[in-house]
């Protein structure tokens, strides 16, 4: 379960250095950490000196093989002891056992965290309600993240293994293409792991969308093959202008407007006939309000035309023009009251 702040309040040194959440945003800093570890500081401004003590106690290793030599433990050894046991308190001195034990811990500790950053060097990106975010992968594939979604991937990519992420919320990837001639190798791959779907290219551009227990994948441009975790179907093959759909257990294809489709990476939302319950769904999905409406026949209503996504609040506000109703944003529950004029 994830900490909150006030779980970091009467945490120490040791604590922190103990602490996964903490070393993974030391070792392999994003954007989310650096914020939640700033709030962090700015709630509990006595920590600010204790993080940075157990950051550069983090920091002072830097694991390029899986085993050190004997000198080089030894120095690992001397230098932990030299950062952990200078503390005074009362103006005492701790005993000599105490000093052992102490630096033995954090030799344990720094293991395991060796451990941690050479096997599982991961990057993990989340995306907060009403933010894209552009994100360049280790070959030069592109990847703009919509609101409210989730991707994983290694940190570092093998040339000899095949390409690999993992997708959660909704996506559009330009896939760097590595294959020019011969037979296709590994490296070459590229998979995109998605709810129970996985989308195997060799250089493309699509967009992948899983929510609500429904995975879309629509090609824009190159070729795409997907199948299930299961291994129940058969391959499907999209080609430009196809969208796979898979719900219920069932994959199926057909032919959509895939630039409209794909048009909010751009600030742009398209919509044919698009019932406004589905609309709603989408605005939950990616700005955090779930709509609340006096009158059930309004989730009833369809809606065509192109709306441009840049601002939220412009956004509802052209949404309820159009359909005649009021739409009132409610920070407070993160609701949207939508009423009949």
């Amino acid at each position: 379960m994830k900490k909150q702040l006030s779980d970091y309040k009467a945490y120490t040194l040791a604590d922190l250095i103990n602490d996964e959440g903490f070393i993974l945003w030391v070792l392999q800093p994003d954007e989310t950490a650096d914020l939640f570890w700033q709030n962090v500081q700015n709630t509990y401004p006595t920590l600010s000196p204790i993080i940075a003590g157990a950051r550069e106690i983090v920091l002072s290793m830097r694991f390029e093989t899986d085993q050190l030599d004997a000198t080089e433990q030894k120095q690992l050894w001397q230098n932990i002891a030299a950062k952990t046991v200078s503390v005074k308190k009362t103006g005492r001195t701790l005993p000599i056992w105490y000093r052992y034990a102490a630096a033995a811990v954090v030799v344990g500790i720094l293991f395991c965290i060796g451990i941690l950053y050479s096997v599982n060097q991961k990057v993990n990106i989340e995306t907060p309600y009403g933010q894209l975010k552009n994100i360049t992968l280790p070959d030069g594939s592109i990847v703009t993240l919509n609101a409210n979604s989730h991707i994983k991937y290694d940190k570092n990519w093998d040339k000899n293994e095949i390409r690999e992420v993992w997708i959660s919320g909704e996506a559009f990837l330009k896939v760097n293409h590595l294959h020019k001639t011969g037979a296709i190798q590994k490296h070459e791959h590229f998979i995109v792991h998605t709810g129970a779907v996985n989308v195997e290219v060799l250089g493309t551009s699509f967009n992948v969308n899983d929510r609500r227990g429904r995975t879309e994948v629509a090609l824009l441009e190159g070729k795409i093959s997907l199948d299930l975790n299961s291994g129940e179907t058969k391959p499907l093959v999209l080609t430009p202008g196809d969208i796979a759909e898979y719900a219920n257990g069932k994959l199926v294809k057909k032919p959509i407007n895939v630039a409209e489709y794909a048009s909010w990476k751009d600030g742009k939302l398209y919509f044919r006939n698009v019932p406004v319950a589905k609309i709603f769904d989408y605005f939950e999905d990616v700005y955090g309000y779930k709509a609340v409406v006096d009158d059930p026949k309004i989730l009833e209503k369809r809606l065509s035309g192109a709306l441009s996504a840049k601002d939220r609040d412009v956004l509802f506000k052209a949404i309820g023009v159009t359909l005649n109703i009021n739409i009132t944003p409610k920070e407070a529950t993160h609701e949207l009251i939508v009423t009949s004029k």
